[in-house]
């Protein structure tokens, strides 16, 4: 319960801070964005050359950890997500932590457009067999349509269950886009 009220307020107060950079380009207002997924862990791979270059002091990327899924977006419809982050070796623990980050997610509209996301500062927040996360993304210029100059974002929560392999995600936070 706890986390849960710690959750709701870091949500309110990123929302807060970020309302302000959402709508720094003409033309452009920002809205409340809100996004639930559910889809698979589809992996954890070798670490590709210089995709996981700088993670947090004291720490290496380790894999590669890979997802897929589906679910509804606002100002998106039903849409498409996949998703890919570094996950982190404590060198000074010698061991995984459960933080992530350099996170890179793509979701594909109901209509085709595409909207770039980027994700850091992730840490897990329960032990197997399900293990929930949070983390803080930005919404990120290099979309298509009317998410080509896309800013803003907010934190997104969820859990991964390692006997399944699913994941649920729910995304909240401030977008600005121009619209068609």
């Amino acid at each position: 319960m706890r986390k849960l009220i710690w959750l709701s307020v870091v949500s309110v107060l990123v929302v807060a801070v970020m309302a302000p950079a959402a709508a720094d380009k003409p033309g452009m207002k920002e809205v409340p964005f809100k996004a639930t997924f559910s889809g698979y862990l589809t992996g954890f791979g070798e670490v590709p050359d210089g995709r996981c270059d700088n993670p947090p002091e004291g720490k290496v990327a380790y894999a590669l950890a890979s997802f897929e899924g589906w679910g509804n977006a606002t100002h998106a419809g039903y849409s498409f997500v996949s998703a890919n982050h570094c996950s982190y070796w404590d060198l000074d623990a010698g061991m995984a932590d459960g933080t992530y980050g350099q996170g890179q997610f793509t979701l594909v509209a109901a209509n085709g457009d595409e909207l770039r996301i980027s994700y850091e500062d992730g840490v897990s927040l329960s032990g197997p067999p399900v293990v929930g996360f949070m983390d803080y993304f930005t919404f990120e210029d290099g979309g298509t349509g009317r998410f080509t100059f896309a800013s803003g974002g907010g934190v997104e929560i969820g859990s991964v269950d390692f006997s399944t392999f699913m994941f649920e995600l729910q995304m909240e936070g401030v977008i600005a886009y121009k619209r068609r």
